[in-house]
């Protein structure tokens, strides 16, 4: 499984790499910005996402997201330091399939990939 985090905060973005290659997932690569995250998806093929939302830039992660259109053959899983329901109601209008907020420990992490059955797909 192709992993991609879209992470612009460089400590959060090498904390869940190390996370997830603790659990045996191997091909991950790393985009700090909305413009690295498209061309990454474009190049890399990743099966799954883990999207901050805020990307101290204009567009967001959820911006990332909608330009999937559709695509089945991504997964996604949102990170976020912020829950409210500003943010929570714009994901509503994506498909994704959990979210985590930050900080997170890696036993949420774990419940979370195994509640919808990613942990066995590496």
């Amino acid at each position: 499984m192709k992993i991609l985090i879209i992470e612009d905060n460089a400590i959060q973005a090498l904390y869940l790499e190390t996370v997830v290659s603790k659990m045996g997932f191997k091909q991950i690569e790393k985009a700090h910005s909305y413009k690295q995250a498209i061309r990454l998806i474009d190049e890399f093929k990743p099966n799954l996402l883990f999207v901050d939302i805020n990307l101290e830039e204009e567009l967001t992660g959820i911006d990332v997201v909608k330009t999937l259109s559709g695509d089945n053959e991504i997964q996604v899983i949102y990170v976020t330091g912020n829950s409210n329901r500003h943010y929570t109601k714009q994901m509503e209008n994506t498909t994704y399939l959990g979210y985590l907020v930050k900080p997170f420990s890696q036993g949420e992490l774990r419940d979370l990939l195994s509640s919808v059955n990613i942990l066995n797909q590496h």
